[in-house]
C-alpha cells in the first residue's frame, strides 16, 4: 500500500489571470496600510513589494513575483467592492 501525503508538484491555490493567488485567501490577511494603498486606485499596477506581501501570506515564498505591472481584474475589484460595504472603516 502506498499514499501520497504531498505532491509537490501540485498547487492547490490556482492562480489567476492576473497572475496573482485567489483574493479570498490573501485579502482579509493584507495590512490595512497596503489595504487603503490599493483601494486609492484599483486599477492601477501594483507596486512589487505589495506583490510580494501577497505570495508571502499565500505561502508561496518560493515563487517567482510575475513582472510588468500586476493589476487586479475584474473578479478582484468586485470581491474587493463587496469586503468594503461589510467593513468598518472608522
Amino acid at each position: 500500500m502506498s499514499s501520497v501525503l504531498d505532491d509537490p508538484a501540485r498547487d492547490e491555490r490556482p492562480k489567476q489571470g492576473t497572475g496573482l493567488p485567489p483574493i479570498g485567501i490573501w485579502w482579509p490577511m493584507l495590512e490595512r496600510p497596503l489595504q487603503r494603498e490599493m483601494l486609492e486606485n484599483l486599477e492601477a499596477p501594483l507596486r512589487g513589494a505589495v506583490v510580494r506581501r501577497i505570495y508571502d501570506l499565500c505561502e508561496l515564498d518560493s515563487e517567482p513575483i510575475p513582472r510588468g505591472g500586476v493589476r487586479l481584474g475584474v473578479n478582484e475589484r468586485a470581491y474587493i467592492a463587496g469586503w468594503m460595504h461589510a467593513v468598518d472603516w472608522s
